[in-house]
């Protein structure tokens, strides 16, 4: 019987179900880009403004303490009357601007003269848990604070002497300058208005970014597409030619592949290892096209030196299966389906639990749709006879947890299979093993 793998109402259904996926997955990295790029650039664009309005309030302060570089012509080491009323009348000028403290040192570092705001006593004791370390050669210094909402800088500039040189200061002036609310409320909502600029721009950026990510890779898809459904044919293809060898029919295939298949997500089977469980299936006798007729064929039963040469179609299918890398995953159930639990099966004769799973769940789904069969040497046999024998060799032939769950399902799946005709079976079989392909664009 040759069939396309998937018809074209499954092939839309597929493909409609993959670009849902696809573009889920666009959408979730696209916020994340854009979520990363206002942190970064958001981050940095703000670094940099905070940069500015520092600077630009840091010349506030210089050009307001600089009254006092203009203006001081007096040695701090020794003051008489007259210079230290005309020194505090000036640091008073200061404090009546935006100075909430002033405080004067000659270049021993001893305080000279000092003027407080009304009411901003405890601002000097603050100060002095906030001091400045006097420079060694005299640069100007300042610190930011954020108090009570309130941005203060702490400033320390050196005093120029007679000789101009900053190199050796004549003293030093020290104040915390308090920035007016006006210019904080300006600097604040210059940060914000262009924080959100940079966050409007970006998110522009992404969404426009989204159709033109989908239409470049559109072509991608369509290729993935019809790469899978290519391989999928292929291993469908493969699999009837190797039942019809067999003398088997093309519909155990699908049928020992969807027992398996609902077994395996009964018991919660991965995603991935449910794919490897239908591949595995569909190829479990590959092997046999290594396998010369009159052996193949042979209506007899096998003597046992022919029985050896047929038990030798699992290593030809391993190596067949080293061909493809997209059919690998199949090697469990293609190496171990003749494996049984209680070690007595081949090729190596393992046991329990150390045979792969995959090869468990096919064993049970390959005998039971065998006993449920007609064949040219044999009648079917009823579900009811089949499923007792499965129990009987459950913990012998079979993983008994696994029979468990097999005989709760098995009636359910032989009568809907039962009720439709092979070509409806097909395409249903067909339409359930896409999906775990096709939905899976991990």
């Amino acid at each position: 019987m040759k069939q396309q793998f998937v018809n074209t109402d499954l092939d839309s259904q597929a493909a409609l179900s993959t670009a849902r996926v696809i573009h889920r997955k666009i959408l979730i990295r696209l916020f994340v880009g854009w979520l990363l790029l206002c942190i970064v650039i958001g981050g940095a664009i703000l670094w940099s403004e905070v940069r500015r309005f520092q600077q630009f309030v840091h010349q506030l302060a210089l050009h307001e303490s600089t009254v006092l570089n203009n203006e001081l012509n007096y040695d701090l080491t020794h003051l008489d009357t007259t210079a230290q009323q005309r020194l505090t009348h000036l640091a008073q000028q200061l404090v009546r601007q935006n100075f909430l403290i002033v405080e004067l040192y000659d270049r021993n570092k001893q305080l000279r003269v000092e003027a407080i705001r009304p009411g901003e006593e405890t601002t000097e004791s603050w100060i002095d848990q906030h001091r400045h370390q006097f420079p060694q050669r005299g640069a100007f210094t300042h610190e930011f604070h954020l108090v009570n909402e309130k941005l203060l800088i702490l400033v320390l500039v050196p005093i120029k002497g007679n000789e101009n040189k900053l190199l050796s200061p004549a003293g030093y002036f020290e104040g915390i300058y308090q920035v007016d609310d006006k210019t904080l409320d300006s600097i604040k909502s210059e940060l914000i208005r262009t924080v959100l600029y940079v966050s409007i721009s970006i998110t522009f950026s992404t969404l426009l970014m989204y159709p033109i990510i989908m239409t470049l890779n559109r072509g991608l898809f369509r290729l993935s597409d019809d790469l899978l459904m290519g391989n999928l044919e292929l291993m469908n293809v493969l699999g009837c030619a190797i039942a019809e060898r067999d003398s088997d029919t093309n519909t155990h295939n699908y049928r020992v592949t969807y027992y398996a298949l609902r077994l395996g997500e009964t018991i919660g089977l991965p995603r991935n290892e449910i794919r490897n469980l239908i591949m595995g299936a569909f190829l479990h006798d590959v092997g046999k096209i290594g396998i010369r007729d009159p052996i193949l064929l042979k209506p007899g039963k096998l003597t046992p030196q022919e029985f050896e040469i047929m038990k030798t179609h699992v290593l030809l299918g391993v190596d067949i299966l080293k061909q493809s890398s997209w059919i690998s995953g199949a090697r469990d159930v293609v190496e171990f389906h003749h494996e049984k639990y209680d070690g007595s099966g081949y090729p190596k004769g393992l046991c329990g639990d150390s045979i792969p799973l995959n090869a468990r769940i096919f064993a049970i789904a390959d005998v039971f749709d065998a006993l449920t069969s007609e064949r040219p040497y044999k009648t079917s046999w009823p579900i009811d006879e089949a499923i007792n024998l499965i129990v009987q060799k459950s913990n012998r032939h079979f993983d008994p947890r696994l029979i468990d769950a097999f005989v709760n399902i098995a009636p359910a799946i032989y009568h809907e299979l039962r009720s439709l005709e092979e070509t409806q079976m097909v395409n249903r079989i067909q339409r359930c093993i896409a999906r775990h392909f096709l939905t899976a664009a991990e």
